[in-house]
């Protein structure tokens, strides 16, 4: 007797429900938001190769799209220079460059007078390259054989600016100190290129994407001597 009277109550009971639409779509729902909720943690192979081949799609998006951390640069300049007797001459000068990251290697070429070459090791401590805002500063040593047989090298410090004032148009500076030349094998400590003295240089330059135009003004001179000029040069950029 219990028995049937138990089925019957739990028949009625059903009849309610599916008779009450309101309570029958509140079971619904959540059984569909459960099933949502299981189907969105539900792991599978072919999901976990699609997120793969998604990401190696991002990384190679990234490394088309990242900066390199390399950078190279050759350039050349034209001198119309100036000594402090009067006396005007012509020289030329060649430079390769090449940076790492923050750290760069300079090698340059300087007819001169007396030719001169360089050997400059950079640290960008502002910026990300050359071709864009920065501040480096540069250690190294200028060398220097003249007629006369004499051989200087005289280490040098200094700092470079590069400000650009528009995405195409910028202005630069430089300024170097070149210390006492080591070993002192030269004979007259007033005139040589052997003693200390200082360069300041600044100038504007103009940006075509991979080539670069620009115009200098310089003066270096140290106790007894000075020398100035306008650089007229180009940089092509790799």
């Amino acid at each position: 007797m219990k028995k049937k009277l138990i089925l019957f109550i739990s028949g009625l009971s059903l009849i309610g429900i599916t008779q009450n639409p309101l309570y029958a779509d509140d079971v619904y729902t959540v059984i569909v938001k459960k099933q949502e909720t299981k189907k969105k943690t539900r792991w599978t192979l072919s999901d976990w190769l699609e997120t793969r081949d998604r990401i190696q799609l991002m990384d190679l998006w990234l490394a088309l799209h990242s900066p390199t951390p390399y950078e190279f640069y050759l350039g050349g300049n034209y001198q119309i220079n100036q000594t402090s007797s009067g006396t005007s001459f012509n020289a030329w000068e060649v430079d390769f460059t090449a940076f790492v990251t923050i750290f760069g290697l300079e090698a340059k070429y300087e007819s001169y007078t007396e030719p001169r070459w360089y050997g400059i090791f950079d640290l960008r401590v502002f910026g990300l390259h050359d071709q864009g805002t920065n501040i480096t500063l540069q250690g190294g040593v200028r060398g220097q054989n003249t007629t006369t047989g004499e051989s200087f090298r005289n280490p040098l410090l200094g700092i470079s600016i590069t400000l650009y004032l528009a995405k195409h148009f910028g202005m630069e500076g430089l300024y170097r100190h070149f210390f006492e030349s080591t070993p002192h094998s030269f004979s007259n400590t007033n005139t040589n290129p052997g003693q200390p003295s200082n360069r300041y240089q600044a100038g504007a330059f103009l940006d075509f994407n991979f080539l670069r135009l620009y115009g200098d003004y310089y003066q270096e001179f140290n106790s007894t001597t000075s020398d100035s000029g306008t650089l007229l040069g180009t940089k092509l950029y790799f």
